[in-house]
């Protein structure tokens, strides 16, 4: 017997007051955790897999309680950061690279974000310990965030505040981390900042306001902005989405010249498989939430396994494919609200067998660098 509209609303709005009273659950817990007071260091801190990491996730799971369901947006995400290295993370919208990112600076919008497991452990180099950032208390936090680790945010208009100047802005994190430097030495280093990431009137441009400067330069200023304080690590989320051609270049040869300056390690989240090949030393392939290929830039680009992986490469526009059509990897990323225990990617594979309709494939190593998730090589 088909069920009638009158029926069907009243079984949606039973649903949807189900969801609310989860999720209403759910903030109350996780908000508890985060008003913890007089939180023993025994309780955050942590042991690194391997000391020459600065950064290692280990299953982090970040969902999103929403009014539909619960999106898990990052499910079970593990891989590492060396130190003094780049590590691309590349895969399509909606795949979980930016979350990932908040993830690591607590900037999850909240209430409905929240980091529900696993752990990110970072070294620490100036007090010679290892911290679970997932646990840190927000007191905490704030001593890390943007000064041990940093992050570029993809959009630079958005980044700086229009009713501020320039030096202003760069001299709050500098002060804020720095209480007891004194007012000129101060607007030395704003100074000494601009000249790094090759502003040449540096004097004249810390009394200008935003707006007053093109796109390129605004780029610059949020570089400068991320290594304020010497960060270990600097995240740079999409840092030239926003740029033509020509400054997207000079930015980038301006984060690899930095990188070696302050010996920092980058985590560059990317869509351009270009970039990630002359930037990355690793490269983090994600689909779904999920990390589903990882290796050196060489074994990604010269041998991936994952056929999605092979499909983002397949994408890539070439000089002598003449009239030929670009390609594209058929269908869509799945609903990530009750995502199923089977290989998500399955449906848009070419090489789907039987065995993928079983459950989700485990991490299978392939060298020692290079692991992939796929029931190819089981």
């Amino acid at each position: 017997m088909e069920m009638t509209k009158k029926e069907f609303k009243k079984q949606q709005r039973a649903k949807m007051k189900e969801i609310k009273k989860f999720n209403a659950k759910m903030y109350k817990k996780y908000n508890k955790e985060k008003k913890l007071k007089n939180v023993p260091e025994s309780y955050y801190t942590t042991t690194m897999s391997n000391e020459n990491n600065v950064l290692e996730f280990h299953n982090l799971q970040t969902h999103f309680f929403t009014d539909t369901g619960t999106v898990k947006a990052v499910d079970g995400v593990s891989f590492n950061i060396p130190k003094g290295s780049t590590v691309g993370v590349v895969g399509e919208s909606g795949c979980g690279k930016s979350v990932t990112s908040l993830s690591i600076m607590r900037l999850l919008q909240g209430p409905q974000g929240q980091i529900v497991g696993g752990e990110i452990r970072f070294n620490n180099k100036n007090t010679g310990k290892a911290i679970d950032i997932t646990k840190l208390p927000m007191s905490e936090m704030q001593k890390i965030r943007g000064n041990e680790i940093s992050m570029i945010f993809q959009e630079p208009m958005t980044s700086l505040n229009p009713v501020f100047t320039i030096g202003d802005q760069l001299a709050e994190p500098i002060e804020l981390h720095n209480p007891k430097m004194k007012k000129k030495d101060v607007e030395a280093k704003v100074i000494e900042l601009l000249k790094l990431v090759g502003i040449a009137d540096a004097e004249g441009v810390i009394n200008r306001y935003p707006h007053e400067l093109s796109g390129g330069m605004k780029q610059r200023i949020v570089i400068a902005m991320a290594l304020c304080c010497d960060p270990q690590l600097i995240v740079a989320d999409e840092p030239t989405t926003a740029l033509d051609v020509t400054i997207q270049a000079q930015v980038l040869d301006l984060l690899r010249d930095l990188k070696h300056k302050i010996n920092a390690s980058i985590m560059l989240i990317t869509h351009d498989l270009g970039v990630v090949a002359s930037m990355c030393d690793y490269v983090v392939v994600m689909y779904a939430g999920r990390v589903i290929e990882k290796g050196t830039v060489h074994e990604i680009f010269k041998d991936p396994k994952h056929p999605y992986t092979i499909g983002l490469i397949k994408s890539l526009p070439s000089l002598n494919a003449g009239n030929e059509k670009l390609y594209s990897i058929p269908g869509n990323v799945p609903n990530p609200i009750n995502m199923p225990n089977h290989c998500y990617f399955k449906n848009r594979c070419d090489k789907c067998f039987d065995t993928c309709f079983g459950d989700y494939p485990s991490i299978k190593k392939i060298t020692e660098t290079h692991e992939v998730s796929c029931h190819l090589y089981e």
